[in-house]
């Protein structure tokens, strides 16, 4: 498989996810080496009861963009997060927000990546960085 093919069967693989067929209906990877991008619009259904967007989704956006970075470079076994970090940088409470991950450091470890995420005025409302190891479970073939 070439890296164009990697990368397309990659994104197949990020919207087959029942939760990405779901709760975040309508967002959007794209990937290059050692990197993704990751879009969503801000819905109602996102926020706490402080009116803003939670925590959770944050992570779900920050480790997302940060693994799909790493997987990349893998194309045979799923990595799982070992761990992340993250900064709250400044409350999110609508409009579309970018996730970009980056590859960092690949070695027999693991994968060290970063990831930010920036809302519509390119202001970066969320950061951190994460590790990421192969798992034993084979990536499958996804049928089209």
């Amino acid at each position: 498989m070439n890296k164009t093919e990697h990368y397309n069967f990659l994104v197949k693989l990020f919207h087959s996810a029942p939760i990405n067929k779901t709760i975040f209906a309508g967002s959007d990877m794209s990937l290059s080496d050692g990197e993704a991008k990751y879009e969503l619009t801000v819905k109602e259904e996102f926020f706490h009861g402080g009116e803003a967007m939670h925590g959770a989704i944050y992570f779900k956006l920050l480790d997302d963009a940060a693994y799909f970075a790493c997987a990349t470079e893998v194309d045979d076994y799923f990595l799982v997060t070992k761990s992340y970090q993250i900064e709250f940088v400044r409350p999110v409470m609508g409009g579309k927000l970018t996730a970009k991950g980056k590859l960092l450091k690949a070695d027999e470890n693991g994968f060290l990546a970063s990831s930010e995420i920036l809302n519509e005025e390119g202001k970066v409302v969320g950061k951190g960085e994460g590790i990421f190891v192969k798992s034993r479970k084979p990536m499958p073939k996804l049928k089209d």
